[in-house]
């Protein structure tokens, strides 16, 4: 009994998993997004991209860390818009951070931006 629960709460944990990706995507592209909210759900593609903690990372982890990189890629524009024009001096601090994390960490600040 207890070796199918056990494998039953791995199915639903990588099922989990592998919906993160795309649970992130809707999120923090969402149009009626709010600003903390779509900062929040950037925090967590950042997650994905560092990848797990205290374990050997696997196939499901990398591919996931690779999506979350296009996912930050994709939400530079909206986080430029928050950094540049909302009125919470706070969460224009945030997304200032977040994109320059992204600059950093994946490379391109833009989906567009070619690298040669």
């Amino acid at each position: 009994m207890s070796d199918f629960i056990d494998e039953e709460c791995l199915k639903l944990i990588r099922g989990s998993l592998e919906a993160m990706p795309v649970v992130i995507r809707c999120s923090v592209l969402k149009p009626k997004a709010s600003a903390s909210d779509r900062l929040k759900w950037t925090g967590r593609a950042f997650r994905l991209v560092h990848g797990p903690v205290g374990r050997t990372a696997t196939d499901l982890d990398l591919r996931n860390a690779r999506e979350a990189a296009d996912i930050l890629r994709e939400v530079v524009p909206q986080l430029e818009q928050i950094r540049n024009g909302h009125s919470s001096a706070r969460l224009r601090h945030k997304a200032d951070h977040y994109l320059r994390r992204i600059a950093t960490e994946t490379g391109r600040t833009s989906p567009h931006e070619r690298t040669s």
